[in-house]
């Protein structure tokens, strides 16, 4: 298994998203990015999910224009990536920052379930 966060682990993640047919059959009509920013400032690791009608696709670097950021240390973006810290647990108590569109969040609330079963061979 890849390292977290390496070349090789986002080149992994994304074959697995765009290869699920389960994520592409439940992200028909979805158009929505989410950025991931783990670290402070220049030396933070950034990427973004983007969900357009049925294929997903991970790429390194910022969004042109996300619709939710997430914002997080490497520290619970770890806790939350190997299941020891809930993405809402973290929120909960300031660790995960969240900006941008917290309905498009909510809205499509069930794909991060999936997101989440499809990225499981990376924990």
């Amino acid at each position: 298994m890849p390292e977290y966060l390496s070349p090789a682990w986002f080149t992994e993640a994304d074959s697995l998203l765009r290869s699920s047919e389960v994520l592409s059959a439940q992200s028909k009509g979805v158009h929505l990015v989410l950025e991931q920013r783990v670290g402070k400032d220049d030396a933070a690791t950034v990427w973004h999910v983007r969900f357009a009608d049925g294929t997903v696709s991970m790429t390194r670097g910022p969004a042109d224009a996300a619709d939710v950021i997430f914002v997080c240390d490497v520290a619970t973006a770890e806790g939350i990536r190997s299941g020891n810290q809930s993405a809402q647990a973290a929120f909960m108590d300031g660790a995960l920052l969240v900006e941008g569109s917290i309905h498009s969040l909510l809205a499509h609330a069930e794909l991060f379930a999936v997101l989440d079963d499809v990225l499981g061979p990376l924990r």
